[in-house]
């Protein structure tokens, strides 16, 4: 039962999605390392590890002259204390979207209407809120995993096994720094 209530859930936050993307679509343009100037980036922060990857990320996109921020989601009702916010990392949970994944959290809306050169959604599993924030973004070009959602993506990149999300990041970043202008 669960189950078919968190489908028609999914289904009635895409309709409304499609609805806000037919009267507002987002301007898709290609960016690499050297024409890009912002990036965002999408997460599951509820495996710690990720945190690390996306610290590096930020460093590395820092390097480039890229300024950056993060959007961890933790897939859990509440997040615990220990995931504190800055202008750079902003973390969610599932209590941060309504029934229908209306966003409540104004920091997420911030981030989702933030026309951001470059969108990493570095992840390997695509919970539906992490999806959805993405499908929500303004971002020009968004990155990601083969795969998990065709839609979503303007450059995937295909893992020959499943791994981490650190060798997405790493591939990601190699095929950013061989695409020209």
């Amino acid at each position: 039962m669960s189950n078919f209530i968190e489908t028609i859930r999914q289904k009635v936050a895409i309709y409304k999605l499609e609805s806000q993307h037919k009267k507002a679509p987002r301007k898709k343009r290609m960016h690499n390392l050297e024409t890009a100037q912002s990036a965002g980036i999408l997460y599951d922060a509820t495996d710690d590890r990720n945190l690390k990857v996306v610290k590096e990320l930020i460093n590395e996109l820092k390097d480039a002259n890229i300024t950056s921020e993060a959007l961890g989601f933790i897939d859990k009702k509440k997040r615990d204390d220990n995931y504190i916010g800055d202008s750079t990392y902003t973390f969610a949970c599932r209590s941060d979207f309504s029934f229908f994944y209306a966003l409540k959290n104004d920091a997420l809306q911030e981030f989702v209407n933030k026309p951001f050169h470059l969108l990493f959604i570095l992840v390997d599993k695509q919970p539906f809120a992490i999806d959805y924030l993405g499908q929500l973004s303004k971002a020009e070009f968004k990155m990601g995993k083969a795969g998990l959602d065709n839609e979503l993506y303007d450059f995937m990149i295909e893992l020959k096994n499943e791994s981490d999300t650190s060798e997405l990041k790493k591939q990601i970043i190699r095929y950013l720094k061989l695409i020209n202008n």
